[in-house]
């Protein structure tokens, strides 16, 4: 099935067990600029789950260069004994394990290092908005010993290689960029000025780590964006870089900072829309090169090394979702991997708010064990237990309780399981939700539980069970009368009415949203689609305001927009009358009205639905209760309170 995936790989002096790669990323787990055990355990599982190559990212070679706190200080000499704590760890199994060495440039901001942030130009970076110092000539030579010292540094420490990070977020990339590089001296203007100090750096770190040491780049081969380096610049770029003799692989990247939604990539983006270009700069070079980006899927990646697009392939959130995804598909058992589904709120959501690195599906990442694979520990004594609700948070109890030796049936009142996420899937552009179903049901039915569907559990039906234990999982429904007034359907309906179409909804729409995220704005996508007209209102800053940290406000504003919705923020909603809603502006207080609409939608939060979770207390022995039934939060909070309550039973 995977005939050349699996096959080895020379890159430099390294060899590589096989062609899958772990690439560079944030996980905010650094303190006090110090790598520590969870980035071990976290890196060793993914090395574990077989892996050929892994890359460590969040290393500042440079006191200057601190756009967040949690970086590892890859210029002090006490890095070395953590580097090798880490090297060994990963050393264990059959993989290899390189530093990605990088300097962000003006994407960042002296707030933490206290020092001017550096730039080719006087600009500013659209994100952190603090203006750069000009590097001068001394600055770029302090640049480019900062560089050779944190390569020696990582090869002391026991790496394999260094990549030199010339990506999106690189000051590297500024200088090759035609749209960063403004400067009139021998580093700015020609294609061949502006590669001078990525050149000068790549020299540098050859020098530092001597002849048999991997050296790579990782490069942006396009930013797509006007007047940036385009596609036919980076096959010349490559070239010149390999004539030098003094690298040995190419990782290609695309995007700028004004498109992070790119290299941010949501379910929205298509997959492997990047490999055509990886493509071409394989053509154009005879070095190892690497295509990654919204790949995803082994069967994927086997088909750009068998068709020769790429000689190693890139990935991140896959293989944060489920460590073990190489070894998996290794086994020719595709249909056990946890598949990644691009929803960004556990990992790009949480790290873009200084969050630690999680994920929505595998709540273990971040607390990985030192000693591997996560094992569950055998109950002492089995139970029977009832799970209550087949949504994701009861879903994943089932599984951790059953791994654990528990008998668990699972019960669900609809015909089918999933929750709210076959509402999610009905969205335009979120039906990659439904895979988090599919892996639940999936290792469920490897692991024989039954799950009871079109099934109404009371008190008195648990007391007929005799279990042991039960698990409530029960979810809950939109708040019923958010504001006051005389409304109801079909006039006024809540966004599950809506999804499940269990009213006719008009041509002109009011969507009244205080959800800020996909729950709003993919509902109003849904009607757009339709050809409805319609006027979203809220009283936050902005239509969409809970996406921007999931790198998908752009375009989704984008998409609405071009559908002619119609956006209002900063408005209080007082009241409903019939079809009249009055509301007020935030800051003025002035009384605004909205009416002559043939439909109000509400998405005004939920309830807890836990109405048996409240009639069992005080007579099951042991109860539980996790999901949206405790607090009405979200997917990622769900599946961690399963996982926890299955190893507590």
């Amino acid at each position: 099935m995977y005939d050349n995936l699996f096959t080895k790989l020379k890159v430099g002096g390294v060899e590589l067990s096989n062609r899958i790669c772990f690439l560079a990323h944030r996980t905010n787990f650094a303190r006090r600029g110090r790598l520590n055990e969870r980035h071990i355990a976290y890196y060793r599982r993914r090395a574990q789950g077989g892996c050929g190559l892994v890359v460590v990212g969040e290393l500042a070679i440079h006191a200057g260069d601190r756009p967040w706190e949690a970086m590892i200080e890859a210029f002090q000499p006490q890095v070395v004994d953590d580097y090798l704590r880490l090297t060994d760890a990963v050393h264990e199994f059959d993989s290899r394990i390189f530093a990605q060495l990088n300097h962000h440039g003006f994407q960042s901001s002296g707030s933490i290092s206290r020092q001017a942030i550096w730039g080719p130009s006087a600009m500013a970076d659209i994100e952190f908005g603090e203006t750069a110092k000009a590097m001068e000539a001394e600055d770029m030579a302090t640049l480019a010993a900062a560089f050779a010292a944190a390569a020696e540094l990582a090869r002391a420490g026991g790496f394999d290689g260094v990549e030199i990070d010339m990506g999106p977020q690189s000051l590297l990339r500024q200088f090759l960029s035609p749209l960063s590089n403004h400067r009139q001296d021998e580093y700015g203007g020609s294609p061949e000025n502006r590669m001078r100090l990525p050149l000068e750096v790549v020299e540098a770190t050859r020098k530092a780590v001597g002849s048999d040491f991997t050296v790579g780049i990782r490069l942006c081969v396009d930013e797509k964006f006007w007047g940036s380096i385009t596609i036919d610049e980076s096959r010349r770029s490559a070239q010149r870089f390999e004539s030098t003799g003094q690298i040995d692989f190419i990782n290609t990247s695309v995007g700028t900072y004004y498109n992070l939604y790119l290299t941010l990539a949501s379910m929205h983006t298509p997959i492997g829309f990047t490999v055509d270009l990886a493509e071409q700069i394989k053509k154009s070079v005879s070095l190892p090169t690497m295509a990654s980006y919204q790949i995803g899927f082994p069967q994927m990646a086997e088909e750009i090394i068998t068709a020769q697009r790429a000689d190693m392939v890139g990935f991140v959130r896959a293989l944060i979702c489920d460590p073990d995804m190489a070894k998996k598909a290794r086994a020719g058992k595709p249909e056990n991997i946890r598949y990644c589904v691009k929803d960004n709120k556990g990992c790009i959501g949480r790290i873009n708010q200084n969050k630690m690195l999680g994920c929505i599906q595998n709540s273990l990442v971040g607390e990985e064990s030192p000693a591997g694979e996560k094992t569950f520990r055998p109950a002492a004594n089995r139970k029977q237990v009832m799970v209550v609700g087949g949504g994701p948070a009861g879903l994943e109890a089932a599984r951790s309780a059953r791994l654990r030796g528990h008998t668990v049936t699972v019960y669900e009142k609809d015909r089918r399981i999933g929750g709210q996420i076959n509402l999610i899937k009905k969205r335009p552009g979120r039906q990659a939700m439904a895979g988090v179903v599919r892996y639940l049901r999936h290792a469920l039915a490897e692991l024989e539980v039954p799950i009871v569907t079109d099934t109404r559990v009371n008190a008195d039906f648990v007391a007929q069970q005799h279990p042991d234990a039960v698990v409530v999982a029960t979810g809950s429904r939109p708040r019923p009368k958010p504001v006051p007034g005389n409304y109801g359907p079909p006039l006024v309906l809540d966004v599950r009415q809506v999804l499940n179409e269990s009213f006719a909804v008009g041509e002109k729409v009011l969507f009244i949203d205080e959800n800020g995220g996909h729950h709003a704005t993919a509902t109003v996508e849904f009607l757009a689609n339709q050809g409805k007209n319609v006027h979203m209102v809220t009283s936050d800053l902005f239509i969409g305001i809970e996406l921007g940290p999931l790198g998908d406000l752009y375009l989704t504003r984008q998409r609405l927009l071009q559908l002619g919705v119609k956006f209002t923020s900063d408005v209080i909603i007082d009241k409903i009358e019939e079809n009249v809603v009055k509301a007020r502006e935030i800051f003025t207080n002035t009384p605004i009205r909205f009416e002559d609409f043939d439909t109000i939608i509400l998405d005004m939060g939920n309830v807890a639905e836990d109405q048996l979770y409240r009639q069992l207390k005080g007579q099951i022995r042991e109860l539980y209760r996790i999901g949206d039934c405790v607090a009405p939060r979200g997917i990622d909070m769900a599946i961690l309170e399963g996982r926890q309550a299955g190893e507590q039973l």
